[in-house]
């Protein structure tokens, strides 16, 4: 019903998420403490619970469960912080495959009536729903921008689209962080799902790239766009923290490429930092998964798996390690099979 994808927090002295006018909820923490924790001390770890993003333009799961079940199910499981998916077209969409009904039971909770409260609201009046329950119950949400249009994140490479300029983009994320501008529930925004596509066998057009344009194929430069994206959520509201996920490929060359996970590549941060994010506000976001979910190259590495502390080093961990930003896990998981073959 929800992801078991998880998320989660590596390293941390982070920024206040209260907006300009809210009253502080969430304590800071420090580099030794490597993690962020709320005031009760409880380390933010959470999963991602999608559909937003999806033609459903609601969370999955709702067509059986009670969304207050849901939250509240995660919050047992002993989550504290909910990775929320969303496309642009939630700001204007309604949401699809609800059960709305009084007369049907939730499994979880065993009461009576689902979703009752939701009938009749458009997708980003669930939305806000769904976090306004999330704060009462304590649980903190990190909202990330998954694709521009519905089911549209295996397609899209980049953060616009012919059909989708940059500059809607950012005037969509300055209408979010606006409309929940003093809620403290959101601790932070991850601006664009993994950036991805490449040149060498890949056959992706166009690549998203990190410090420079691809020849020949236009805007391609993810680390100015998020410069640029993010400069404007920060002037809307300075407090919140901003999530920066990398790219797939770190080349300009057709035969001298470096290839890893969508959106996980930071190997050219150093050469081109983010500028306009304070550095406790900055989390540099990877996704990471094992050989079950999709084949690598370094999975097949004889040393393999003590290989895959030097190939963190080389495309992500290094941030940590050179204490440059904080970073943030964003997705991690592997396939149920997985536990058929634990050495796995």
């Amino acid at each position: 019903m929800f992801s078991v994808l998880m998320s989660f927090i590596v390293s941390c002295s982070i920024h206040n998420i209260n907006g300009p006018s809210s009253e502080g909820t969430f304590q800071t923490s420090t580099f030794q403490r490597a993690a962020l924790f709320d005031l009760s001390s409880n380390r933010l770890t959470g999963v991602n619970w999608f559909g937003f993003e999806t033609s459903a333009l609601c969370p999955h799961g709702l067509w059986a469960r009670d969304y207050r079940s849901m939250l509240k199910q995660m919050k047992d499981l002993g989550f504290n912080c909910i990775r929320l998916p969303w496309c642009n077209a939630v700001l204007t969409g309604s949401p699809k495959n609800m059960t709305i009904s009084a007369w049907v039971q939730d499994p979880y909770t065993k009461e009576w009536g689902m979703n009752l409260d939701l009938e009749g609201l458009s997708s980003i009046q669930v939305m806000d729903k769904i976090i306004e329950e999330a704060g009462r119950l304590g649980l903190r949400i990190i909202l990330d921008n998954h694709s521009l249009k519905p089911d549209g994140y295996m397609e899209e490479t980049l953060w616009y689209r012919s059909d989708f300029p940059e500059e809607q983009w950012i005037s969509d994320w300055i209408t979010i962080v606006n409309r929940y501008i003093n809620d403290p529930t959101i601790v932070a925004v991850d601006i664009k799902n993994e950036p991805h596509g490449g040149l060498v066998g890949l056959g992706m057009k166009p690549p998203a790239s990190w410090g420079y344009d691809v020849p020949g194929y236009g805007i391609t430069d993810w680390a100015a766009a998020a410069d640029r994206c993010a400069k404007a959520i920060l002037q809307a509201n300075p407090n919140l923290n901003i999530v920066i996920q990398g790219v797939q490929e770190v080349s300009n060359s057709q035969t001298n490429a470096d290839n890893y996970w969508w959106g996980g590549n930071h190997m050219n941060y150093k050469l081109r930092p983010i500028a306009n994010v304070p550095k406790n506000q900055l989390l540099l976001s990877v996704h990471e998964y094992g050989p079950e979910v999709a084949d690598q190259p370094w999975f097949h590495d004889s040393n393999f798996p003590n290989n895959l502390p030097d190939v963190w080093d080389k495309h992500f961990y290094f941030i940590k390690k050179e204490n440059i930003a904080h970073l943030y896990i964003g997705e991690i998981g592997i396939k149920e099979e997985t536990l058929i073959n634990p050495e796995t």
